[in-house]
């Protein structure tokens, strides 16, 4: 089942095959563990010009193999200082000035012309980017799903993705990446 399009497509950027060889352009401005072992997942913040990978990179190990993978997720620059503070409004009851009661996913929002949003999942909350197909370069023509980044609350609050996030955002406004 393909998911509706309601936004031009951007194109995608350049697939990053590992965290360990990146691109050029790519300059890494964060990165924070989610736990405390090194074959613990980790998250890479990766400025590419106005742009920002998120990248998701593990190993693993099943069906007597090693696996290695190396997600990508891919914003606007902008998402840095956007993503926090639209979490927060998502948070706000409905009393405060926030959602309905029960609302599931925040209006879509231009951010530096890319259409964004956050949502709950059953352990947290998604990022997701309509503008961009979360397959990139390896995007079916026929099918599209938008990006989709799930932050589940223990690795934002816990292990201090949501500060570090914030502190990104800060160095963003600031105009110090």
């Amino acid at each position: 089942m393909s998911y509706v399009q309601n936004y031009p497509l951007l194109p995608p950027l350049p697939k990053i095959e590992r965290h360990d060889q990146l691109p050029d352009d790519a300059v890494v401005i964060g990165q924070l563990r989610e736990g405390y072992k090194q074959d613990d997942p980790l998250y890479m913040f990766i400025k590419r010009g106005n742009y920002l990978s998120i990248v998701l990179t593990y190993d693993d190990h099943w069906g007597g193999q090693d696996h290695y993978t190396c997600d990508q997720y891919d914003f606007p620059l902008k998402v840095l200082s956007w993503f926090p503070k639209a979490l927060a409004d998502f948070q706000r009851p409905p009393a405060a000035g926030g959602l309905h009661a029960g609302a599931m996913i925040s209006k879509d929002e231009d951010v530096d012309g890319e259409m964004l949003t956050v949502g709950s999942t059953t352990r947290g909350y998604a990022l997701k980017n309509r503008s961009r197909d979360s397959k990139g370069v390896d995007a079916d023509p026929d099918y599209y799903e938008p990006t989709s980044l799930s932050l589940d609350y223990e690795l934002l609050n816990d292990f201090g993705l949501l500060r570090f996030w914030k502190d990104l955002g800060d160095k963003y406004e600031k105009g110090l990446l």
